[in-house]
């Protein structure tokens, strides 16, 4: 089963987000980036070998400490198991492509739109 790590501080959102998802991946939520990185960084997690390991990472961008930015940038620099994992940027904020892009985000989308956010997550996990 592919799995998804879900990163947001609302505990709405996530709960909104695990239940769009859960019925077609495994979820793993996280409250915080710091959150994010511990369950990136911890290979025995809930003593399942390799559990940290993911197929895709869905995160908010203003979260406080760390954001989503910098978690895309810390994945990207150094978790060498999810270097190539695709990360999607939810936000509020009008941001470019390019500024996405240049924080190793493969895609942003508004956090209103959780339709195209599920359409994503398919297409994505499904190449």
């Amino acid at each position: 089963m592919r799995r998804i790590l879900i990163v947001d501080d609302s505990p709405v959102v996530l709960a909104q987000l695990s239940d769009a998802f859960s019925s077609e991946y495994e979820v793993v939520t996280a409250e915080s980036g710091e959150m994010a990185v511990e369950i990136l960084e911890d290979p025995m997690r809930d003593s399942v070998c390799f559990s940290n390991m993911f197929d895709l990472i869905v995160t908010d961008l203003n979260m406080p400490g760390m954001n989503g930015f910098e978690l895309a940038a810390y994945v990207r620099k150094r978790n060498r198991v999810n270097k190539f994992t695709p990360v999607i940027l939810l936000t509020s904020e009008k941001i470019s492509k390019e500024e996405a892009r240049a924080h190793g985000c493969a895609a942003y989308i508004s956090k209103a739109d959780k339709q195209r956010l599920v359409s994503m997550v398919r297409i994505m996990l499904t190449n």
